[in-house]
């Protein structure tokens, strides 16, 4: 049987093994049930308990239960924003898509039906596919599953306190996704202008060809040859962005540790 103590360690650990899965790649996706992520929350917490046991629950939680609420609360919130920065190599994929969609000509579709973000382009939906493939190949979800699990070394429960450094560690792994998002982008975009420099010389050296006749689908199939061209750059970028998200859940979690 398990003490009170034992339960509200293995509570307060759920609420933030929860926020990891609330938004980590895969795990976040609408496909998996939200009693399916609460219980793999619940098994990731079980199987920390050893390293949990060291620190348990905090004194003042215990001595008066009112306070569980605000700790569970900045559990969730730590397991967050460990969730959010395992998410942005795959959001920089769908960036990418975005961006190489409006070059191909499938992006300005959402001009004209008025959707908004990301979800009308077919290129962006292909690339988000894609770095959901090359984030599990890499051993993303491994690597999410270990930063959850070591951050219970460095962070006792309820006793994260974010700061400015967390802000910079945030901060930076925006930019290198932003990074991601273009160097996977720019070589389909750098194709795609050569393929418009060589359309264009065509046109003029071919009296009465009409380039919008087949410029759309050549463009279309040029953007896609290129993509499965990069095939191999891109899981190599994504294995490098996978290791610099661990790195920054760990800078992350340690430069909140109180």
């Amino acid at each position: 049987m398990m003490d009170a103590g034992a339960v509200l360690a293995l509570s307060l650990a759920t609420c933030r093994v929860a926020g990891v899965a609330t938004f980590a790649p895969v795990v976040a996706g609408a496909a998996l049930p939200v009693r399916v992520r609460l219980a793999i929350a619940f098994v990731l917490a079980a199987a920390a308990m050893p390293a949990i046991a060291g620190s348990g629950v905090p004194e003042a939680a215990v001595a008066e239960p009112w306070r569980l609420l605000p700790a569970a609360a900045l559990e969730f919130a730590l397991g967050a924003v460990i969730g959010t920065v395992s998410m942005l190599p795959v959001a920089a994929f769908g960036a990418a898509g975005a961006m190489v969609g409006m070059q191909a000509g499938t992006g300005f579709g959402q001009l004209y039906d008025g959707t908004e973000g990301d979800e009308g382009d077919a290129f962006a939906r292909l690339l988000g596919v894609l770095g959901t493939a090359c984030f599990v190949w890499a051993g993303g979800l491994d690597a999410v599953a270990l930063s959850a699990a070591r951050s219970f070394d460095y962070v006792a429960l309820g006793a994260w306190a974010p700061g400015l450094g967390v802000l910079g560690v945030v901060t930076g792994a925006l930019l290198a996704s932003c990074e991601l998002a273009f160097r996977v982008a720019l070589p389909v975009t750098a194709v795609l202008l050569a393929e418009s420099l060589v359309s264009g010389l065509v046109a003029r050296s071919v009296p009465g060809m009409a380039p919008l006749a087949f410029g759309f689908p050549l463009r279309f199939a040029v953007a896609l040859l290129a993509l499965l061209a990069g095939a191999a750059a891109m899981q190599s970028a994504m294995s490098g962005a996978v290791s610099a998200m661990l790195d920054a859940a760990h800078a992350l979690v340690k430069g909140g540790a109180a």
